[in-house]
């Protein structure tokens, strides 16, 4: 495959599988072939995502267009059947690093909110919206989201707080194939009132000052036949001069900036009980 345009990185490659880290504001793949600003053309041929390609890409799993960070393909069916069964027995494991607005008031979260499509935006941008009370009528799939606070601090003088987030249900792509767009992650934060910075469809298009929405795919845990791929990217934020000119640090509750560090704060997500820390859950009860 010709790498022709190296602003997708190459993160992992083997003769089943290809991992890059997506930019932000890129779409994945598109069936207008005229469409340069897809990971689909960057990487390969600007067809790899049409069946009739003789390099065909099978994508295993989405990222958003405003998302950034690990994406991985198969390079043929039975690869990506391997890799499908993996996300849809949930035996993979996603890191997302978030910077959200405000200052959060845990430690540790479960959020268990169901994710369903927003009746009133059916029809123009698919917003998707959570159950957060029983009296709520729209449809739902179950989807629950663990977040670990890192850091606090202040973007433009507005608190933020970063986050390390781990999606532990969700859609297959095959149920995302069926049902739309599912941003279960975005619309998480929302729901608890920490809306992702730099997010204009949650934010209900007023969050336009960031130069990009603050949501990257960070590292990926694939159980594949006989071997675990593991693959992390570099935390992409405070290589920003975007954002290091409006960033100011406050407090760090767990160190994450490093690769070593980074997969510390993976292992403590992990845990089903992190002792004495401050921890919430949110949930139709609540």
């Amino acid at each position: 495959m010709s790498t022709k345009n190296m602003a997708v990185e190459i993160l992992f490659e083997n003769s089943d599988y290809l991992i890059v880290n997506k930019p932000y504001d890129m779409y994945i793949n598109s069936d207008d072939e005229n469409e340069k600003n897809t990971v689909a053309y960057q990487i390969a041929r600007c067809d790899s995502h049409l069946s009739t390609s003789s390099q065909p890409l099978h994508f295993v799993q989405r990222l958003d267009y405003a998302t950034s960070g690990v994406l991985c393909m198969a390079k043929s069916r039975p690869a990506a059947a391997s890799a499908g069964k993996a996300f849809e027995k949930r035996l993979t494991r996603k890191y997302y690093l978030a910077i959200v607005r405000g200052h959060v008031g845990f430690e540790l979260a479960d959020v268990d909110y169901g994710v369903g499509a927003d009746p009133e935006t059916l029809h123009s941008n698919h917003k998707m919206l959570a159950r957060t009370s029983s009296s709520q009528t729209i449809q739902v799939r179950s989807a629950q989201t663990r977040m670990l606070l890192l850091e606090t601090g202040w973007y433009q003088r507005s608190p933020v707080s970063v986050l390390l987030l781990k999606p532990i249900t969700g859609l297959s792509l095959g149920s995302l194939k069926k049902l739309g767009r599912r941003h279960q992650l975005r619309v998480h934060c929302n729901a608890i009132g920490h809306t992702i910075l730099g997010d204009y469809t949650y934010s209900d298009r007023s969050d336009c000052s960031p130069h990009r929405m603050f949501l990257h795919a960070s590292r990926l845990v694939l159980p594949v036949d006989k071997e675990v791929i593991d693959v992390q990217t570099k935390t992409p934020y405070f290589s920003d001069e975007g954002f290091l000119q409006h960033w100011k640090s406050d407090r760090v509750a767990y160190p994450y900036k490093t690769k070593g560090d980074f997969n510390d704060v993976c292992d403590v997500i992990d845990k089903s009980y992190v002792l004495g820390v401050n921890y919430k859950m949110y949930n139709c009860t609540n």
